[in-house]
């Protein structure tokens, strides 16, 4: 579990490539002195304590090879307590004869190290009683200076102890396939190791983020306890608090020496860690919900029991698997709330969508411009770009989401106060209008109580007058509008007429207003019945001119111009009404939603077309839609050429149809406060099947009447019914 995080520790942070290079394990001769000789195999072993093992031309021979030593099987108890001797030999060739170099080591145990039989260095205090050894470990590995070597094959020589598991088996954690972990020593030149050394960004860029995050975690924790009602502000705070322990933890470790502190930070770093997706998503929670859902505390929960199965019953496979399910739930629910708050236009949402893409975005930024310049020949350059590119990538994610949410916090701040501040205004304003006018009342009734009674007198006589005029102008309206409806109900084809060519039919026509928007038409033609019912824009006056228009432009069509199928006679419609209105060169969007039929009465079929109007019908009592076109007749589609399309349908003797407008389904109900709706009109139609049509219009009436109770009828009612 220690090896889980420290591993987990340097991926987050370095990526892997902070604090070692890529070795050939194989070679023993100093060639590319840039990268330097890396010491990762060839090593021999003993647990024996003989001093003269340090020297050149000591035989080793009988060692045991690492790559074949058995001591990682679990199933093993540890062999060797005490002091450890490790050998290992590399070659100087003449190129680098007299150059001044340097041994880099990191080990976890205390170490004596020797070149030639020479001790050169000393990581710690090598002991052997594990009390009194105290050991060598840092994060960073140690330069030591070595003496001038000439050509020639040399002896590294190292002196450890081995006390148990918590410190892998002193110098070296061997693996069965020879590799070595938790310990890396390279020989390199002196200049580039000192170069390596002064790289300070290892200690600047977490001390940057310390100062950064915990200004942030102190400023949101004070405006919290300012205003406690936005509790982003306090989830915020701990947020940054634990992006800040965790680079505390970073710095402390990579600059501690002693053990107990960095394996107890390694803790701090990883605690830190794993809360950081908890309180990010409390923050998104808070944000877009106001309030904590039950994942929250479901997850916390999983936290708290990945953190008993660790440290509590000691079972590292349970509870790393607790940890990997708490990890993806969290990233999982994330970006479920970032679809949702996307999708519902969340305040926030865009802020948070940029600060979650823009590392991958700037990646695949950079990634172009190294593109560009390796086209341009500038290599060098690209290939420094794309070094960093890395660590671009993880400060960038650390440094857009937090940076989003304090823009996002800033902004609902800055909103919160100009809205205070409007507030305040506007109280100030009315506060001034109230005396105000409480001064202009004292000083009327104090010095104009006569002038105030004769202005009572005048105003109360020039009211009268008015609602005189406004009745006498109200009744003109009334009157003109009576007349209208005399010339609407004139146009309007006979109620007797239709009933001679469709006996069991009914048509409920109840205007909201004197004078109706919607409209039926009826014509015979070549043997055939067309049937159209249809909703113009608006209702009262202007539905009513838009009705008469429709209904002159379907008389035309059908009796002058002869068109007798549907869909013909909507493009035929809908080119009249944008000429008739001038749609094309004025700003007049008044159109319609019409249902057209024709019916022919030998062969029981019928053909539909409909614009934005249904037909619906039961045939053996099973319910049928036809949904007519999603267009409008004119409208805002003036612009576009549309072809509308037409539907055939084989009635049998008994069927019924039913056309109508909006009107019906769209009332409001006295009781539920809710429109009636469609699925309400279809689930009643279908209970008033084995009635009579007249039967069915009585019952639509009352059922219509009961359902608007005393709420006013919102817009004009249209229904057609026919048994055929």
């Amino acid at each position: 579990m220690n090896r889980f995080f420290f591993i987990l520790f340097l991926f987050v942070f370095h990526f892997g490539n902070a604090f070692s290079s890529e070795f050939s394990a194989d070679t023993i001769s100093i060639r590319n002195f840039k990268s330097g000789l890396s010491l990762i195999s060839n090593w021999r072993y003993n647990n024996s304590d003989d001093p003269a093992a340090s020297s050149k031309n000591y035989d080793d021979s009988n060692w045991k090879l690492v790559e074949e030593d058995t001591l990682t099987d679990d199933s093993v108890p540890v062999k060797y307590k005490g002091i450890l001797w490790f050998r290992n030999t590399f070659y100087i060739d003449s190129t680098i004869e007299n150059i001044p170099l340097a041994l880099r080591i990191r080990t976890n145990s205390a170490c004596d190290i020797f070149i030639d039989g020479k001790l050169i260095h000393s990581l710690g205090t090598v002991n052997k009683n594990e009390k009194d050894q105290i050991s060598g470990f840092t994060i960073l590995r140690v330069t030591v200076p070595l003496p001038v070597i000439n050509k020639g094959l040399h002896t590294l020589a190292l002196r450890t102890t081995n006390f148990g598991p918590n410190v892998n088996f002193g110098l070296l954690n061997v693996r069965t396939t020879g590799l070595i972990s938790n310990f890396q020593a390279d020989i390199l030149s002196m200049k580039q190791a000192i170069e390596d050394k002064d790289d300070i960004r290892i200690f600047t860029i977490p001390i940057f983020f310390m100062g950064v995050f915990i200004v942030l975690s102190i400023f949101h924790f004070i405006l919290f306890l300012h205003y406690r009602r936005n509790r982003s502000n306090l989830y915020y705070s701990l947020l940054t608090f634990l992006l800040f322990l965790l680079f505390f933890g970073f710095y402390t470790t990579i600059s501690g020496t002693d053990v107990s502190t960095v394996k107890n930070m390694l803790y701090v770093i990883v605690f830190s860690l794993f809360l950081v997706p908890l309180f990010f998503l409390g923050i998104l929670y808070e944000v877009f919900y106001k309030r904590l859902l039950k994942m929250f505390w479901i997850l916390a929960g999983t936290f708290v029991a990945a953190l008993i199965t660790l440290f509590v019953f000691k079972s590292d496979d349970l509870g790393g698997i607790i940890v990997m399910l708490y990890l993806f739930a969290s990233f999982i629910e994330s970006i479920r709330v970032y679809i949702r708050g996307w999708i519902k236009k969340r305040e926030g949402s865009r802020i948070f969508i940029f600060g979650l893409f823009f590392p991958v975005i700037g990646v695949i930024l950079l990634e172009i411009i190294v593109w560009v310049l390796e086209k341009s020949e500038l290599s060098e350059i690209s290939s420094k770009i794309s070094d960093h590119s890395g660590e671009f990538f993880a400060y960038s994610s650390l440094m857009s989401v937090s940076l989003s949410m304090t823009i996002y916090l800033a902004r609902d701040f800055a909103r919160m106060n100009r809205t205070l501040q409007d507030q305040i205004k506007e109280i100030r304003h009315l506060f001034d209008q109230t005396v105000k006018q409480e001064n202009e009342r004292k000083q009327i009734l104090e010095n104009q109580n006569t002038e105030l009674e004769r202005m009572v007198a005048f105003r109360t006589e020039e009211v009268m007058n008015q609602k005189g005029e406004i009745e006498l102008k109200n009744r003109d309206i009334l009157d003109n509008l009576l007349y209208a409806r005399r010339i609407q109900e004139a146009i309007l084809p006979e109620a007797a007429i239709i009933k001679r060519s469709l006996p069991d039919s009914f048509i409920i026509y109840w205007p909201k207003d004197i004078v109706s928007g919607d409209f039926y038409s009826f014509a015979q033609k070549d043997g055939k019945i067309i049937l159209c019912v249809a909703d113009c824009t608006g209702h009262g006056v202007t539905g009513a001119f838009m009705s008469m228009i429709g209904s002159s432009l379907l008389n035309q069509i059908v009796n002058e111009i002869g068109i007798t199928h549907p869909a013909e006679i909507l493009d035929h419609l809908n080119t009249g009404i944008k000429h008739a209105l001038k749609q094309k060169e004025t700003e007049i969007n008044d159109g319609m939603d019409i249902a057209v039929c024709t019916f022919d009465s030998q062969t029981l079929k019928l053909q539909f077309a409909g614009a934005n109007r249904p037909l619906w019908y039961f045939q053996n009592g099973h319910f049928n839609e036809i949904k007519g076109d999603k267009l409008a007749i004119g409208g805002f589609r003036v612009q576009k050429e549309v072809v509308f399309s037409s539907h055939d349908v084989q009635f049998q003797k008994g069927d019924t149809l039913y056309l109508f407008t909006d009107g019906f389904v769209d009332q409001f109900g006295e009781l539920s406060g809710k429109k009636l709706l469609s699925k309400n009109f279809r689930e009643y139609l279908s209970t008033l099947q084995s009635l009579t049509m007249q039967e069915q219009e009585i019952k639509l009436s009352a059922f219509f009447n009961k359902w608007k109770g005393h709420v006013t009828q919102i817009d004009d009612v249209l229904v057609m019914g026919i048994r055929v």
